[in-house]
């Protein structure tokens, strides 16, 4: 009981502290529980969960590219008030995902997967993408409950080990499938940055088109530890139309999908 009331003292205090603002990318009045800096704490505190599973790999010449390619994109887009920073893990299947505040982990399947810097700056765009949004911290901030509050206090400098749970939990919702507007708000977003940092903005059709073979390839497997990015048709339309303009029959075709 005692735990509960100070979970309902901690939410209140959140709530007398929302900020509501508008986002230049989303176009949208967003209001936020989580401040910049709160967010940017609580990826710092959630990455160290995930190297613990996943060290990150240290090669210089692979990041490099992955450093090289995601700032280019990072200066162009509509959020420069978190500094993002792109970590490489050994993983076989191609995946990427952010956490609160701009940290973004790369595969070492998906840097397999990928044809050209293009693809991989498209990749890295839609993930930039949902930073920018703050797609992220609405999920977490939508699950808000006891478990995701102690996140909060962990994230703050507590030492509290009751906020592992919290940690697991946000974690879960960080990794699991966004929504499809979410998806397809971060391709939007992500093909524009394509645009303004001189890429090829269609790069994200031939990199879907390829990664939607492959899965179609492969026999059916358990949900795994990163979220997938399901709706190929639909994204590759999205994707189509933001780059030029314009969009194909073949788009609105969704085989096996």
């Amino acid at each position: 009981m005692r735990l509960r009331g100070c979970a309902w003292a901690v939410l209140t205090a959140l709530l007398s502290g929302c900020a509501t603002s508008y986002n230049v990318a989303t176009k949208q009045q967003e209001s936020l529980l989580i401040s910049s800096d709160r967010e940017i704490r609580m990826g710092e505190s959630i990455s160290k969960r995930v190297e613990e599973e996943y060290p990150p790999l240290r090669d210089p010449e692979l990041l490099a590219r992955l450093d090289r390619v995601g700032q280019r994109i990072s200066e162009v887009s509509d959020r420069r008030d978190v500094i993002y920073r792109f970590v490489l893990i050994e993983e076989k299947e191609p995946n990427a995902f952010a956490l609160p505040g701009g940290i973004i982990y790369v595969t070492t399947g998906l840097l397999e997967l990928v044809k050209s810097d293009d693809e991989l700056a498209s990749v890295l765009g839609h993930e930039i993408g949902h930073v920018v949004a703050r797609h992220i911290v609405k999920r977490i901030q939508g699950a808000l409950g006891l478990e995701a509050l102690q996140v909060l206090v962990i994230a703050s400098g507590s030492g509290d080990p009751r906020a592992r749970a919290g940690m697991e939990l946000a974690l879960t919702s960080i990794l699991s499938a966004y929504s499809q507007s979410d998806e397809l708000e971060a391709d939007r977003l992500g093909t524009r940055y394509l645009k303004k940092a001189k890429f090829q903005p269609l790069a994200g059709v031939d990199f879907m088109t390829r990664l939607r073979d492959r899965t179609y390839k492969e026999p059916p497997r358990q949900f795994s530890y990163f979220r997938t990015h399901p709706f190929f048709a639909d994204r590759i339309r999205a994707i189509r139309s933001e780059a030029t303009g314009q969009i194909q029959f073949d788009d609105y075709i969704n085989i096996k999908e």
